[in-house]
């Protein structure tokens, strides 16, 4: 239902916006006007000390520092919680413009992203959300960890259980934590290898600084998989990962057992320049709110709050080079030479890897299965760590890899 954007409208999302304690918190050291362009008016909120301390219907004769223009429908999408700060400012997903002074913006993009979910709570009586994903259920097996020189890099890694092998490969701005559950949990039956690429966290940077491109990564990981001495492992990947998996195995048809693309593409062109410019001055701001964005309905509090504990732990340059390889990967000529059994495995409210961009790539790799998890988001190891495993293992044990 279209909401009416009368004065009480805005001065509701001002009360709302002003009993959040995380949107005060985050605003206390801002101060600007925002205007709101919703076709055919304007709202300018004068946000100060932390709250919105005046709302003015219809563009205030003092300007506004920052202004937010879209068609109606897409406030309207915002305003139903279809959509958010993020997923609008995404191109192709969304078509909010951002006007007057981005750069403010972006280095309070918390205040903003706050301020865009208050307006989805307006009016709105809390709904109960679905049951949460169930616990994890670690197998008892000690996680190792380990250090390796490859390619002349410092190389940490981590390992649990015994078996046939299984590499896991982490999403960009992360490292190798991102597997705890996947280490815990399958290791009763598999070696889990989990490693940090270089320049993340326990891996040393490269001489020539962060990898910008998933070719160079896919390089390096092939040499990680020859130290080790692995023949033919299972590879699991997460996002950057879950593409950096769809190119290995492209580029090796006959050297893996299996592939695991978690929440990854053939094509994913969807980060702006501005974007990618603005994480090497606000990279941990950046990234903490694209988590929250993309974090699903069954994701239990305690693991929402740990996916965005661990992809703050990268530094802003790599968080940058990670980035600009995945908004420049393109595999679809090449992801139908790829001969391994291939699991695209996505989250439910993933809208940054979209059912539709998913279903494109499983329709370029003859024989790929696709499976959707209901109400998790882009980090289901971490979110749903119990159903992703199994998911996994089903189809791992179901393609030989036992």
């Amino acid at each position: 239902m279209t909401a009416q954007l009368t004065p009480n409208w805005w001065k509701a999302l001002a009360d709302e916006a002003n009993a959040d304690s995380r949107f005060t918190a985050a605003a206390r050291h801002f101060r600007g006007r925002v205007r709101i362009d919703y076709d055919p008016g304007t709202t300018d909120l004068d946000i100060s000390g932390g709250r919105i301390v005046d709302v003015a219907d219809g563009p205030s004769p003092r300007g506004a520092d920052i202004i937010f223009r879209a068609p109606r429908e897409q406030w309207d999408r915002i305003i139903a919680g279809e959509s958010d700060f993020m997923k609008a400012t995404t191109p192709g997903l969304g078509n909010l413009e951002m006007l007057g002074d981005a750069v403010l913006a972006m280095d309070n993009i918390r205040v903003i992203h706050l301020l865009f979910k208050a307006m989805s709570r307006v009016g709105t009586p809390p709904l109960a959300g679905p049951a949460p994903s169930p616990d994890p259920r670690p197998s008892g097996e000690p996680t190792v960890g380990r250090y390796i020189t490859v390619d002349g890099i410092r190389t940490y890694y981590e390992e649990a259980g015994h078996g046939p092998a299984i590499v896991c490969f982490h999403a960009a701005c992360q490292d190798s934590l991102m597997y705890r559950y996947v280490l815990d949990g399958l290791s009763d039956q598999y070696r889990i290898i989990a490693l940090d690429a270089p320049g993340h966290v326990k891996t040393d940077m490269p001489a020539e600084g962060p990898f910008r491109s998933l070719t160079r990564h896919a390089e390096f990981n092939e040499a990680f998989m020859a130290a080790l001495g692995l023949e033919k492992p299972a590879i699991i990947g997460c996002s950057m990962g879950g593409n950096l998996v769809l190119e290995l195995a492209s580029r090796k048809p006959q050297a893996y057992a299996a592939v695991v693309s978690s929440c990854g593409a053939d094509y994913t062109p969807t980060m702006s320049g501005f974007l990618l410019e603005m994480l090497l001055s606000n990279g941990q701001q950046i990234v903490e709110t694209f988590c929250e964005s993309l974090t699903g309905a069954r994701t239990p509090a305690n693991r929402a709050r740990e996916a965005v504990w661990q992809i703050r732990r990268n530094v802003p340059e790599v968080m940058a080079g990670d980035l600009i390889g995945y908004a420049g990967f393109d595999k679809r000529d090449e992801v139908g030479r790829i001969q391994a059994p291939v699991l695209l495995l996505r989250g439910e409210a993933d809208w940054l890897v979209y059912q539709e961009q998913v279903a494109a790539t499983q329709s370029r790799i003859p024989g790929s299965q696709l499976v959707v998890l209901e109400g998790t988001g882009h980090y289901p190891m971490i979110e749903n760590p119990y159903e992703f495993n199994e998911t996994v293992r089903t189809f791992l044990q179901k393609n030989g890899h036992k």
